[in-house]
């Protein structure tokens, strides 16, 4: 079965190639095959043109690594002509199992790359026995294969957002994201101006001025590249970051009211950070009666976890003009009142009016960005952390980017 039906149609189909001999070597403990060819034709590996005679034999023969057969690394022996081409000179035929100047079999690298997609690329190697270096190269020439065509690919509505791979204040990465397609566009080391506008500078200006939106949070090096390269796109920051922002105000005015009383006004406070942060419907029966009693005795609190529950009707309007009536009209409601985190985030918002009434229109958040964001920390903690960045961008890209050949 393995030597009539299964090795002819992985390697050859069954054409120009046949199996001439296969045994157990008990000395390396792998099955090897050995093929020969049946024709006087052969393929230039260089520009794939066919010749229809051969100059002599390239050696003894030339091994490949194929996918285990029973269990029992399986290699792969040929002899190897040389062809004499017109346009490449003298070159070394092309076989139709594996590519040029590579010792794995197509069926072989798809094994790899599909390992790689689950598990470290460490771990690879330990499951194939193979090096690591081999198993980095294969990502990385797949993944420069496929970038041309995934970044020609429409882009319409992108998210940009920073991610950070280790210790230190430099180890960010700046992530583009096409909301249309679901998938990763580019990948950046840095999170400053200049890591953003060198996506434009690829994208080029014609593409840049096709952008209908950008989801980002409120980084001024990302507003800034954005505003210069695709100033029709509408900037639109992110949901999630206005409303850290806001409990981030409501969670300094606690630790304000935490340090103005003592006593049992003081212990009141204590232990409730995560009891006011949270939204009212997504408090527990149990702890809302604590909640109350905090909100009772407390004003100053009552008021700013008022606010807080309020500004979440803004995110229901569906035009700009009602979503910023509704901001001036909530800002009304801290008049007199002192809490002077609540005006600040609300200045923020005023400075940002653009990008935050745009939620209205186009209604986007980076959270599925966010959610690649955690994939990123995961590769990063599954290989226990990446010297090179260069890498874990390779297996970024890999992990996100999928392909239906399953040759590669």
């Amino acid at each position: 079965m393995l030597e009539n039906e299964v090795l002819p149609r992985q390697l050859y189909g069954g054409n120009g190639w046949r199996i001439a001999h296969r045994e157990y070597d008990l000395r390396t403990l792998e099955l090897v095959v050995r093929l020969e060819p049946t024709r006087q034709s052969a393929v230039c590996s260089g520009c794939g043109e066919t010749k229809r005679r051969f100059l002599d034999y390239k050696g003894k023969g030339r091994r490949w690594r194929h996918l285990d057969a029973w269990r029992v690394r399986t290699v792969i022996v040929a002899p190897l002509r040389r062809v004499k081409c017109r346009w490449c000179g003298i070159r070394v035929e092309k076989v139709p199992w594996a590519r040029p100047k590579s010792r794995f079999t197509h069926h072989f690298e798809a094994e790899i790359l599909d390992r790689a997609r689950e598990s470290s690329i460490q771990g690879v190697c330990r499951q194939l026995g193979v090096h690591w270096t081999s198993v980095m190269r294969l990502l990385e020439r797949w993944v420069h294969e496929s970038a041309e065509k995934q970044f020609r690919r429409k882009l319409r509505r992108i998210g940009v957002d920073e991610v950070s791979y280790g210790r230190g204040q430099k180890k960010y990465l700046t992530i583009v994201w096409d909301h249309d397609s679901a998938r990763v566009v580019w990948i950046g080391k840095g999170r400053e101006k200049e890591t953003l506008d060198a996506f434009f500078a690829k994208l080029g200006v014609r593409r840049a001025h096709r952008l209908v939106c950008v989801t980002m949070d409120m980084a001024q090096g990302y507003i800034a590249s954005v505003a210069k390269h695709a100033p029709q796109a509408d900037p639109v920051f992110d949901r999630f970051h206005i409303e850290r922002y806001l409990t981030k105000a409501v969670d300094e005015i606690r630790k304000q009211e935490f340090w103005r009383h003592g006593g049992p006004l003081r212990e009141l406070v204590r232990g409730k950070k995560w009891l006011l942060l949270r939204k009212w419907r997504r408090v527990h029966w149990r702890r809302r009666g604590d909640l109350a009693v905090l909100l009772h005795r407390n004003e100053r609190l009552f008021r700013a976890y008022l606010a807080k529950e309020q500004f979440d009707h803004a995110w229901s309007y569906r035009t700009e003009a009602g979503m910023l009536d509704f901001l001036v009209r909530w800002r009304r409601l801290l008049n007199w009142s002192r809490l002077r985190p609540l005006l600040e985030f609300y200045d923020m918002l005023m400075r940002h009016k653009a990008g935050v009434l745009a939620w209205a229109k186009h209604r986007l958040t980076n959270a599925a960005l966010e959610g690649n964001n955690s994939r990123v920390r995961g590769l990063s903690i599954r290989a226990r952390g990446y010297r090179n960045p260069d890498h874990l961008m390779v297996v970024l890209y890999h992990a996100s980017w999928r392909s239906a050949d399953a040759r590669r």
